[in-house]
């Protein structure tokens, strides 16, 4: 059911009537109070949101929602006093008063209308990456934070990092040099070029598989897509593109000032219409000031690379076994783990020359603490969707890239694809099921 029938249907529906609904905006908080929060996705993923927001000891557990007991169990027990619902519809009427923020923690097919309808109830928003499951979703995201004026972040936590933050620091007092190329890369071990759909089995009495399913289309349910081989499949996730890109490909493209691209052009080991190619290189171009571009490489598998550089060590680890980042500049190369972990200028030796003249950054507040923060106007959000919608637009063109098997030519101003029907259409994804537009 959409927004409006659903909410004619509860308390908030009968004070906020279907033809006169309009965005809520949430009150700050003082210095002092602590952030009612309610979470949608409570295991895996979820459980660590919970697990780190708990520890802060700045927030109240209003309310869990989540369409798999099995999946919640853990976190059932552990907090057995906290409102449980499976619907997270339902969860908002009935404690809307109580929630100031939501975090959702769920697959990527349902994160655009889960937090499209928390923020037109006035809610903050933490958002899992990818920010969502196509580019037009991510774009009304963007809208629609800046339209409410709501503190918004991406899951992607190694924006909070002090990698990220050493690495501009370096770039800004010309450490690098020019930067014309990166390379980011993930081993993406469950990408199926081969992949049949699952047969059908019976669905667990633990498990609501219409409102997993949400806006999806309707697939018959199989155990293997719970919880995590979801994000193999076109219909539900976005691959190891969507899995790692908005946190190895992160740091380049925060740092270099990066917007939409003007190409793509892909490689790859076979098309799938449900899944992804086990193995990709998909080279983006894009625009920077001074009618210069810049090249930012993306690997998953090892069919095509990366390719080790020069200046690497004999038997030194390339990135850490999440993958990882490299940015080439006139003067030095930067190395990064996963999550912009642990910035190095390779070789070693050139590091250690370079230490004396290196700018240090103070500690930051870690990604949720940021959030919270910035939700009581203490600091900014830095993932905020306007960043994280082109993040993760830019990691939508590749996968449109892999999805039609060929290269793309994008217009970066007008934020178009040129001259290919086909991969237009897919920048805004599947279409919602009856009853799941919003």
């Amino acid at each position: 059911m959409n927004r409006r029938s659903f909410l004619s249907k509860t308390a908030v529906g009968a004070v906020l009537a279907p033809q006169s609904f309009h965005l809520l905006k949430a009150q700050v908080k003082g210095a002092n109070e602590r952030m009612n929060v309610a979470f949608v996705g409570v295991g895996n993923k979820g459980a660590h949101a919970i697990q780190s927001l708990e520890r802060l000891g700045i927030i109240n557990m209003v309310a869990f929602a989540d369409v798999d007991d099995a999946t919640a169990a853990a976190t059932y027990k552990k907090h057995p006093n906290v409102p449980r619902f499976r619907d997270f519809r339902k969860m908002l009427d009935r404690h809307n008063q109580e929630i100031d923020a939501v975090v959702i923690s769920t697959p990527d097919h349902t994160h655009h209308y889960i937090a499209k309808w928390c923020l037109q109830m006035g809610k903050h928003v933490y958002l899992e990456k990818p920010l969502a499951h196509s580019i037009k979703e991510c774009r009304d995201l963007a809208a629609l934070e800046k339209e409410t004026g709501l503190i918004c972040q991406m899951g992607n936590q190694g924006h909070s990092g002090s990698g990220i933050a050493l690495l501009e620091a370096w770039y800004k007092a010309g450490i690098l040099g020019e930067v014309t190329e990166a390379i980011a890369w993930n081993k993406g071990d469950g990408n199926n070029s081969s992949a049949k759909r699952l047969p059908a089995e019976p669905v667990p009495s633990t498990l609501d598989w219409d409102l997993w399913l949400g806006p999806a289309r309707e697939v018959p349910y199989n155990g293997k897509y719970i919880p995590k081989i979801w994000r193999w499949w076109y219909e539900f996730g976005n691959g190891s593109i969507g899995d790692w890109a908005c946190h190895n490909m992160d740091a380049p493209y925060y740092i270099l000032g990066l917007d939409c691209p003007s190409s793509v052009k892909i490689r790859s080991t076979g098309l799938s219409k449900l899944s992804f190619p086990e193995s990709s290189e998909i080279s983006y171009r894009f625009p920077v000031s001074g009618g210069k571009d810049v090249s930012l490489k993306w690997y998953t598998g090892s069919a095509f690379g990366p390719k080790r550089p020069a200046q690497l060590e004999e038997g030194r680890q390339l990135g850490s076994n999440g993958g990882g980042s490299l940015i080439i500049g006139t003067k030095a190369t930067v190395m990064m783990n996963s999550h912009a972990g642990s910035p190095r200028i390779i070789p070693e030796s050139m590091n250690k020359d370079l230490a004396a003249e290196l700018p240090r950054v103070e500690k930051r507040s870690n990604h949720f603490t940021n959030w919270i923060l910035s939700c009581k106007d203490e600091e900014t959000a830095r993932s905020h969707f306007g960043y994280s919608a082109r993040l993760t637009e830019a990691m939508h063109y590749g996968n449109i890239a892999q999805h039609v098997n060929r290269d793309l030519k994008i217009d970066p101003v007008k934020r178009k694809i040129l001259r290919d029907s086909e991969a237009t259409r897919l920048i805004s994804g599947p279409a919602p099921r009856k009853g799941w537009k919003i």
